[in-house]
């Protein structure tokens, strides 16, 4: 066993079971707070247009009913205890503070063979939401010719189950920044010293750019532990010729040529064209149109969204005491990221219970922090770090990034281009998605032999506290939410 590993029992640095258990209290609560909804007014608008100032009633009624009626915590607390194996580690930053337990779920592959992965969770959603990618990540029907790979799948903090930052500096002190440290710190605790990282959401459709931007600062920033990441529709602009004459140039012979050099391909010229030409009719339609509260023009969750960017304390205060004004803000953020999305009530509960159990506010302040970290990092300069990656729109439905355009901030071994938008890859995509980071392993492999394919040593892991069933004093608030069998004790 690796020595950093078996000292973990001596520093207090231990990774501890980890078994959900919401407090009955606070189930109660949550019901009566369902029961007690006052529905706002409608304006009375034909069906097809019914979405044009945010989630309707015909679609919240509906699930209030199920989510009263129907749903059971308990239930589904019950399959993800029995299904995920999760942990939980207190993991001190390098930027001060106090340190943070980061809930993650851990499958080791049975495969001899595995890679070491880090699944970043799309934000704003859990760790719990990936459960459908664990089977083909970790033990795919065809092992002997297809990578499996043992799973590290942390939440975000504050996000879930995993503690939120108690604050949030300025300058270096950065959600973003100390998030990519917890999470390759977890990987070196767990013994894993080579591995590779893949986001599950796509970049330009997430909040501040989070999912792109995290993804990132891990290869970036650990580059000597993250040998490779995979970009989902990756932040990226055209090549000018003031601001980047080099790239500017490629991109004007390869068009004019059509050729495939410097990274462009065929599709990439083709997919340009039709962005063009559908740009050009959508303005036509949108002259003298009004923007909505939920347009996509203003921010990722529209002009609701961008009051939580400026002022997160004041949405909260609605959200963290509102279970349906958060179930209307999920299936918001779902209709904006997958129009026709065939999530059942089951998944949309899931979600936004997820959200309701530890409090929306902190993945909120998450955000607002992100928004301005994310300015400064665009002028930041940076060492090329391995990815690869996937673009969506390359038939011309919706915006396209060229992968050649990602040359100057990354080196790209691998893109795989597709028609469409990203939507909710976890859910509608996962072969997409488990292809982009098998692509990733099998060209990092032959690049760089310190990802390591070998058997995992396992991490000291200590036993769990004694459950407590149940507590005897009142809960009220999101603090109250875990019971005492999930704290992990920290040796100071």
């Amino acid at each position: 066993m690796d020595s950093s590993i078996a000292s973990l029992a001596r520093t207090g640095e231990q990774v501890k079971p980890y078994t959900i258990h919401v407090s009955s209290k606070y189930l109660e609560l949550t019901q009566k707070k369902l029961e007690l909804t006052r529905l706002p007014h409608e304006l009375l608008l034909p069906k097809s247009r019914e979405w044009d100032h945010g989630t309707p009633k015909s679609e919240i009624e509906p699930l209030i009913d199920f989510w009263l009626e129907q749903y059971s915590w308990r239930d589904r607390e019950a399959r993800l205890n029995a299904s995920l194996p999760q942990f939980r580690t207190a993991i001190q930053s390098s930027y001060g503070g106090v340190p943070l337990r980061v809930h993650f779920v851990h499958i080791q592959s049975r495969h001899a063979r595995a890679v070491p992965l880090l699944l970043i969770p799309q934000f704003p959603l859990t760790n719990l939401s990936l459960a459908q990618l664990i089977k083909p990540l970790s033990d795919p029907d065809d092992a002997s010719e297809t990578q499996p790979f043992h799973l590290v799948i942390p939440s975000i903090p504050g996000l879930g189950f995993s503690d939120a930052f108690t604050s949030l500096g300025d300058g270096e002190h950065s959600p973003l920044q100390q998030t990519a440290e917890l999470f390759n710190t977890l990987m070196l605790r767990l013994g894993y010293e080579g591995y590779i990282a893949s986001a599950t959401g796509g970049g330009r459709e997430s909040p501040a750019g989070i999912d792109y931007y995290l993804a990132r600062l891990i290869g970036e920033n650990w580059r000597e532990n993250c040998l490779g990441v995979h970009l989902i529709n990756p932040l990226a602009d055209r090549p000018r010729l003031r601001k980047d004459p080099l790239s500017w140039i490629k991109l004007s012979v390869a068009s004019f040529f059509h050729a495939s050099i410097f990274g462009y391909e065929a599709e990439d010229f083709a997919a340009l064209r039709e962005v063009k030409k559908a740009s050009k009719a959508k303005s036509l339609m949108r002259s003298g149109s009004k923007l909505s509260l939920f347009s996509k023009k203003l921010d990722a969750c529209g002009a609701a969204g961008m009051l939580g960017l400026k002022e997160p304390n004041t949405l909260a205060y609605a959200l963290c005491d509102s279970p349906v004004g958060l179930l209307s803000w999920v299936c918001s953020m779902l209709r904006r990221s997958s129009l026709s999305h065939e999530l059942t009530q089951t998944d949309i509960i899931d979600v936004t219970q997820l959200a309701w159990l530890p409090g929306p506010e902190a993945g909120m302040r998450f955000w607002a922090s992100a928004v301005s970290e994310v300015e400064e990092l665009k002028t930041k300069k940076s060492i090329p770090s391995r990815v690869s990656i996937t673009v969506f729109g390359a038939d011309g439905d919706g915006d396209y990034v060229c992968p050649a355009w990602l040359g100057a901030k990354h080196e790209v071994v691998f893109a795989q281009r597709l028609g469409g938008e990203a939507g909710l890859l976890v859910w509608e995509k996962t072969g997409i998605l488990v292809e982009g980071i098998r692509s990733l392993s099998r060209e990092v492999a032959k690049r760089d032999s310190r990802l390591t394919i070998k058997p995992l040593e396992e991490a000291v892991v200590a036993p769990a506290d004694p459950a407590i069933l149940e507590e005897d004093e009142p809960s009220s608030m999101q603090l109250d939410v875990e019971s005492p069998d999930t704290i992990v004790a920290v040796e100071r």
